[in-house]
C-alpha cells in the first residue's frame, strides 16, 4: 500500500474481516483492513486451501463391484469422507460398528435397502444411516455419485428455526417397511469397526423385514432443495446450521443461494469449512461445476463470493472441529484454491512441499 500524496490509499479496497470463535456462533471480532488478507502469494505445508471434483477421484466402485467407497480427506477427530460411484448392487450387506454415516447423493438413484425397510433416495438427498444400521446399496439410475461423511459421533437434525428451515412433516422421510429385502440363499455381511472389516457368513438375509411395531425408524432422509436458507436483512449475516454431531464436532449447512451482501473476510478459530457445490443455475463464486468441493482450513483467511445470485445454486456447508488431512487419493485429485473467488491456483512443479506461486 502506497499514499498518493492527498490523504488517499492506492492498492486495493479496503474491506471488513470478521474474526470468529465456534463457527458463527462464539465470540467475534469485525474489523476493517485497508487491503485483502485472502491473497497468497505463496504456500507451503498441507493447511492450505484445496479444491477438487468428486467426480475426478479415482472411485474403484465405480467398476468393481466389491469395492468400498473411496476415503479422501480425514480428520483428527476421525471424521472421514468418502465418495462412491457405484453402478451395480452391493454383492453383501454393511453395518458399521463405530460410526454414524450421512450419504450426500450428488448424481443418480439409489435404493437403501436397510433394516427398517427400502429407501428411494435421488440427487439432492442426505441419507442418514446411524451407527449398527445395516443396509445394501441397489443403484435404480446411473451414474451415481455419492459423498459419505462417517463420525464417531451421533448426527441429529438440530436447526434453530424448526418450524421455518426444516419442514419435518413434509420432507423428512424414512424407509418404507413394506418394501422389504428379499434376497434369498445365504448373504456376506460385512461389519466394519475400528480395526478393520470382519466378514460374516449368514444362512439368510438379515435385512428380511416381518414389520416395524414400535418406536421410530432411525433412518431418515431430507432434501438440500427443502432446506431453507438462513440470513438477516439486508445486510445478510452467517447461515444457520440444520444437522450436528452429539459435541457440536461437525455442523452442517445449505449454503445455497439467499439474499444479502457478499460476507466479510473471515478467520474460522475453531473450524474447518468444507462446500459442496450441487447445482445451478448460478455459481457460488468460481465453484461451477456441479460436484466440486472446496475445502478451507481453520484458521486460513478466507472471502467468501455474493451469495445474492438471480439465478439461485444449491450448496452445502461442512464445518469440522477436527482438522482436515486429504489423503492419497484426495490429493491426486485436489488443486490448491485462492480464498477470494474459491478459483483454482497452479500445481506446484516439484512433488516435495516447497513453496509454489498463487
Amino acid at each position: 500500500m502506497t499514499g498518493n500524496g492527498s490523504g488517499e490509499r492506492s492498492g486495493p479496497p479496503p474491506g471488513a474481516h470478521l474474526w470468529s470463535r465456534d463457527g458463527f456462533n462464539g465470540d467475534m471480532c469485525v474489523t476493517v483492513r485497508p487491503y485483502p488478507i485472502v491473497d497468497y502469494t505463496g504456500v507451503q505445508g498441507r493447511h492450505a486451501p484445496h479444491r477438487l471434483g468428486i467426480d475426478d477421484l479415482d472411485l474403484l466402485d465405480r467398476t468393481d463391484p466389491a469395492a468400498l467407497p473411496t476415503v479422501f480427506a480425514t480428520s483428527r477427530k476421525d471424521v472421514t469422507l468418502a465418495a462412491s460411484a457405484r453402478s451395480t448392487p452391493t454383492p453383501f450387506v454393511w453395518r458399521n460398528a463405530e460410526n454414524d454415516e450421512l450419504h450426500f447423493v450428488q448424481d443418480g438413484e439409489l435404493d437403501y435397502v436397510t433394516d427398517f425397510g427400502t429407501l428411494r433416495a435421488e440427487p439432492g438427498d442426505f441419507v442418514c444411516l446411524p451407527r449398527a444400521v445395516t443396509y445394501r446399496v441397489v443403484p435404480v439410475r446411473t451414474p451415481t455419485l455419492r459423498v459419505i461423511v462417517e463420525t464417531p459421533e451421533q448426527l441429529r437434525l438440530n436447526p434453530p428455526a424448526p418450524f421455518g428451515m426444516i419442514n419435518f412433516a413434509r420432507d423428512v422421510k424414512r424407509p418404507d417397511p413394506g418394501r422389504s429385502s428379499d434376497q434369498p440363499g445365504p448373504t456376506d455381511l460385512l461389519v466394519k469397526a475400528f480395526d478393520g472389516i470382519t466378514r460374516f457368513s449368514l444362512p439368510y438375509d438379515p435385512l428380511a423385514l416381518v414389520a416395524v411395531v414400535g418406536g421410530q425408524i432411525p433412518v431418515w432422509k431430507l432434501n438440500l432443495a427443502d432446506i431453507q436458507p438462513l440470513s438477516y436483512l439486508p445486510h445478510g449475516g452467517p447461515p444457520g446450521s440444520f444437522a450436528e454431531s452429539s459435541s457440536r464436532d461437525l455442523l452442517l449447512y445449505t449454503l445455497s443461494a439467499r439474499p444479502g451482501a457478499r460476507p466479510p473476510m473471515h478467520h474460522n478459530a475453531d473450524y474447518d469449512e468444507l462446500i459442496f457445490y450441487f447445482r445451478g443455475p448460478g455459481a457460488y463464486g468460481a465453484l461451477d461445476r456441479p460436484g466440486q468441493l472446496a475445502w478451507t482450513p481453520k484458521s486460513v483467511s478466507h472471502w467468501g463470493p455474493v451469495e445474492d445470485v438471480p439465478e439461485g445454486y444449491l450448496a452445502w456447508l461442512v464445518e469440522s472441529a477436527g482438522t482436515f488431512r486429504l489423503t492419497p487419493a484426495g490429493h491426486a485429485a485436489a488443486h490448491l484454491m485462492e480464498t477470494g473467488r474459491f478459483d483454482r491456483q497452479p500445481e506446484p512443479a516439484e512433488a516435495d512441499p516447497a513453496p509454489v506461486s498463487a
